[in-house]
């Protein structure tokens, strides 16, 4: 949980107006539109009379062992307990992994904490909890190039001490390669008001290394977010949650936050009854829909290794390369094919319909990063990463 902006200088942009390469995706839209207010409403209550959820009680435990209930009943087997000693007292991250199909090393991470204080929290965060549960839901079964990790953080409301704990322990001795972190915290709004707005929070502070990244990153969750909810965005900075040691260490970051911020939080009223369920609900809908942007989601699966187990069936060369890139087809069809290369974001740098079994792009008005080749036609699907140098 965040201390109040009141009396802060708040830097804020509302975005509805910019345009943007993303648009509308159908099969994103069906994924979210698959959602359940009735489930996350379940979700909300369970969370509430867990109890308060303090370092050391054994309503901490519990809910602990409620995630990871839920996450085996939902298929997933890669689920891990990162244990870290705080206070002489061990605690307990929660982390779910989906491989990518394509970038299965590279990670979009969700991450929100279910620790409380002084109350139960249902605001701050059992709604981020509720949510990424409901993403995890939703796309266990979806074919996404990147892997996606959820994570669940304890000892946010003692100082950020999980997330901090994971990247010194976790993400830093293996160099984790991560895409974006995505971290939901006390998204509930408040009861009576008008909750049309959802803040999506940038890195602004120092290190500077990420923060353009984090920058365009943000302005894409804000877009998702009115893509595939009824909300409004405005863009704010971020602050005292647990994306900030990633931010640390120059990871890109973003982030929701409620606009009207509840008085509740830290206090025995932080109950279902002082925030606005329909404003969680809309929240999830556009989570759903940036989550699956992120993580590059499929309505089928993809992979050079479904074409061809010996990488034989199509050639993309030279990657690294400066100015032309050379993608040969071989036995596959062209009809109906085309190729389209994007940035990182996935906007669409390029895109053209193959003609020739063997085509050379001239690609000398990309500036250098990474990007993906991707080749499509009604029969298969075929993602390389490509780096421009």
């Amino acid at each position: 949980m965040k201390s109040l902006k009141t009396f802060l200088t708040l830097i804020s942009i509302f975005i509805g107006t910019i345009v943007n390469a993303q648009s509308y995706n159908n099969f994103y839209g069906d994924i979210v539109n698959n959602y359940s207010s009735d489930t996350i409403h379940k979700y909300l209550v369970e969370f509430e009379n867990l109890g308060i959820k303090e370092h050391g009680t054994p309503a901490l435990q519990n809910t602990l062992d409620w995630l990871v209930e839920k996450y085996t009943n939902y298929g997933y087997s890669d689920i891990e307990i990162d244990t870290f000693n705080y206070a002489a007292q061990d605690d307990y991250n929660l982390i779910i992994t989906k491989q990518g199909s394509v970038y299965p090393n590279t990670y979009v991470i969700i991450d929100g904490h279910y620790d409380t204080r002084s109350g139960t929290g249902t605001n701050d965060n059992g709604t981020g909890t509720a949510i990424i549960m409901e993403v995890a839901r939703l796309l266990e079964n979806i074919t996404t190039e990147y892997s996606i990790k959820f994570i669940h953080f304890s000892g946010e409301e003692d100082g950020l001490i999980g997330s901090t704990n994971y990247v010194n322990n976790v993400v830093l001795p293996t160099n984790m390669d991560i895409k974006i972190v995505f971290n939901i915290d006390e998204v509930g709004g408040v009861n009576g008001l008008t909750n049309n707005t959802i803040v999506c929070e940038r890195d602004q502070s120092n290190p500077s290394v990420a923060n353009a990244s984090s920058y365009a990153y943000t302005d894409t969750l804000a877009n998702c977010i009115e893509l595939y909810s009824t909300l409004m965005t405005e863009i704010s900075y971020a602050y005292s949650s647990d994306y900030m040691p990633f931010q640390a260490q120059e990871k890109v970051i973003t982030g929701l936050y409620e606009k009207n911020e509840s008085t509740h939080a830290h206090t025995p009223s932080d109950s279902l009854g002082n925030m606005d369920t329909n404003y969680v609900y809309e929240i999830t809908q556009g989570t759903i829909g940036a989550s699956l942007y992120f993580a590059v989601a499929h309505e089928f699966p993809i992979g050079i290794s479904d074409l061809d187990p010996n990488n034989q069936t199509i050639k993309i060369y030279p990657n690294p390369t400066q100015k032309e890139l050379t993608i040969h087809l071989n036995k596959l069809e062209t009809q109906n094919s085309t190729i389209l290369i994007t940035n990182i974001l996935g906007e669409t740098v390029l895109q053209k319909e193959v003609e020739n079994k063997l085509e050379r792009l001239n690609l000398g008005f990309l500036a250098s990063g990474i990007y993906s080749v991707t080749i499509h036609s009604p029969n298969f699907r075929f993602t390389e990463k490509l780096i421009v140098q």
